[in-house]
Parts: C-alpha cells; sequence; structure tokens
C-alpha cells in the first residue's frame, strides 16, 4: 500500500477482510499485522484526515467498509470460511456490521431475513448462551401471541480461530431474525434522539401496554429480562409493534443479576447490586423506561411510571396486574382507544 489512491483501490477491490488484514491465524503476529493495516487506513481515509483530492463518497464507503471487515476480522469470523458461520441449523454469510450492543456485535445476512449476532469476547460467551436459553424457553412455555414479541432465535454457532489448535480462542453467535431499521424497527434510544423533549403519553402508552404484556408472558414462563434499557425496547412505528431484545442478562427468579449496564446504571434498583433479581426487577426498571420517555409535562402517566420504583421488590407490583392498572389509567385520561400515528424522523 503506496499511495492513498493504491490504498483506496485495495480496499474496493477486497471481497473479506482476509483480503485487506492477511488470514485470521490466531496468532500475535497476525494481530499486530492486522492493527498497523488498520492504523495506516485510519490515517489516510478517516473523513477527518484524507486528502481533500479523494472524493468524499468513496472515500466514505471505503472507510465504513474496511471498519466493518477490521471487526469481523478481530472476532475471528473469517480467513477460513470467506465470510460465513456454519451453525447448527445452516450456513450464514456475513454482511455489513448493522448494531453494537452490550456484549456483541450484530452482522447482516446479505438477502436473508436475518442479523448474525457475534460476542466481542471470548468472556461474554455466557451471555449469548443466556439468550438461547431464555429464547428457546419462550417459545417453549408460551401462548403463541408472545412470538412477535420476542426475537426468533433461528441458528446458533461456535466460532474458532482458524488455525489455533488446542488452545484456539472462541466466540458463540446467535442467528437472529432480522429487527433492522430496514425491517422498520427502531430502539427507544433511537426515538429519544428524535423527541428530545419526551414522547406524549398517548403514544407511550401503546408501547407501555405491550410490554406489560410481554413482561407478564415472560415473568409467568419462569424468567427475568434483566435489562429492560432503551435500547433493548424495539417498536416498528407503522404497525404499534414492540419487541423486547436484550436478553443477554435473563435469568431465573431468585438468582443474583447476571450483569449491568454500567452506563445505565441508574436505570437499576437496588437489589441487582445486592441481592438476586426478581420479576419485581423488570417491573422497576419499566418505571425507570417510562420515566425516561415521557415528556415532564405527562405527570399522570410519570407519577404511575414512578410508583414502580418503590426500593423494596415485595412494593411493586406484579406485571400481569398491572395490564388491568394501566389500562384504567389510560380510560380515565384519554377515553376510548384509537390508533394514533407515531410521526418520529428516525
Amino acid at each position: 500500500m503506496t499511495t492513498d489512491t493504491d490504498l483506496l483501490r485495495r480496499i474496493e477491490d477486497a471481497a473479506t477482510p482476509a483480503d485487506l488484514f492477511g488470514p485470521q491465524d490466531g496468532s500475535d503476529q497476525a494481530r499486530r499485522r492486522a492493527r498497523r493495516t488498520h492504523r495506516v487506513i485510519a490515517t489516510a481515509l478517516h473523513p477527518d484526515r484524507r486528502d481533500p483530492a479523494i472524493d468524499a463518497a468513496r472515500g466514505d464507503a471505503a472507510f465504513a467498509k474496511a471498519t466493518t471487515f477490521f471487526e469481523q476480522w478481530s472476532n475471528g469470523i473469517e480467513a477460513a470460511d470467506e465470510g460465513t458461520i456454519i451453525g447448527a441449523n445452516g450456513t450464514w454469510t456475513l454482511g455489513a456490521q448493522v448494531g453494537r450492543g452490550t456484549v456483541a456485535n450484530l452482522y447482516a445476512v446479505p438477502g436473508g431475513d436475518a442479523v448474525v449476532k457475534i460476542a466481542r469476547r471470548r468472556s461474554s460467551f455466557r451471555y449469548l448462551r443466556n439468550e438461547r436459553t431464555a429464547l428457546t424457553r419462550l417459545m417453549e412455555q408460551s401462548d403463541s401471541w408472545l412470538v412477535p414479541y420476542l426475537p426468533r432465535l433461528l441458528d446458533t454457532a461456535t466460532l474458532r480461530s482458524p488455525g489455533g489448535g488446542r488452545g484456539a480462542e472462541q466466540r458463540e453467535a446467535n442467528v437472529l431474525g432480522s429487527l433492522t431499521r430496514a425491517d422498520g424497527y427502531v430502539a427507544l434510544t433511537a426515538v429519544q434522539a428524535a423527541a428530545p423533549d419526551g414522547l406524549d403519553g398517548r403514544d407511550w402508552a401503546w408501547m407501555q401496554r405491550r410490554i406489560i404484556r410481554a413482561l407478564a408472558a415472560v415473568h409467568a414462563a419462569g424468567l427475568v429480562h434483566g435489562a429492560l434499557l432503551p435500547e433493548n425496547v424495539l417498536i416498528h412505528p407503522e404497525q404499534h409493534g414492540v419487541v423486547l431484545a436484550g436478553w443477554s442478562f435473563a435469568t431465573r427468579p431468585g438468582r443474583p443479576a447476571e450483569g449491568v449496564v454500567a452506563s445505565q446504571a441508574a436505570a437499576y434498583p437496588p437489589e441487582v447490586t445486592r441481592d438476586v433479581v426478581t420479576p419485581a426487577t423488570d417491573v422497576a426498571m419499566l418505571g425507570a423506561l417510562g420515566l425516561a420517555m415521557l415528556r415532564p409535562d405527562q405527570r399522570v402517566q410519570r407519577r404511575f411510571s414512578a410508583g414502580l420504583r418503590q426500593d423494596a421488590p415485595g412494593m411493586r407490583p406484579r406485571a400481569a396486574d398491572l395490564q388491568g392498572e394501566y389500562d384504567e389509567l389510560l380510560d380515565r385520561l384519554y377515553g376510548p382507544r384509537r390508533f394514533r400515528p407515531l410521526d418520529l424522523a428516525v
């Protein structure tokens, strides 16, 4: 790679991460080589640094492609299999990275209604296994109406660094039904960005009704979600759909929390750090979610959400009981239900 133009052309011609960063054989030498190459690319093609003579659109596309390929290379998911993983139920081609969660990255499957979720570190394997266990249990033990509220678990895989031998580093991968912007879904974090002053209570009403209903079924199946945060609740604004994602921290009631998203520590109730979690933990986090999503002037609904945040788990209502209570509140506030379009530039 001698000039920026040569580098740009090499990125454009690359079909796999290995074409840019070399074979992923699990060695320290390979990692150092890949990091050096990535630094060269960042220095030459980052939008804030690149030569003004390089076409902006072409440079942006190349930089984004190289960044995605480096993520894939670093996660040990290419080289030997040309950008595919082999799961229990089939072979999946990895496309562009479409999301980054607390413990894993999400990659599109080109031409397929699926995404591949890959743990970024070996130490995170248990979180993806938690997700598998939770989604499988919910599908087996819950009524069919709950299915649209959950990600679809399509396949699972264990990835090993090529050529690493007996001690090869391995990571877990789950293949899930696609729930991206292209499918019409957005996380509540995107809704917050589009409505920085918060939501009208009538818009939050249909979201919270569906969340409460789903939580009641989750708890009836003997599970605690454990991470009811804006990034883990997806909505379909046009169809008024809701999906509970982010099952990596799911667990059984009466056990310690599987983990905490440190940046969202204020959303968790006290028992998460000093005791065991129960369905009441999810109820408290739902209260925090409502306070985060509602406009300050939505006083009645905000009082409802604040009431879910009692420090003592035993003082919080059950999700199953909340369904009727919340519907009565909405009837008093807004009268007969009407479909209300959610028009947000998200």
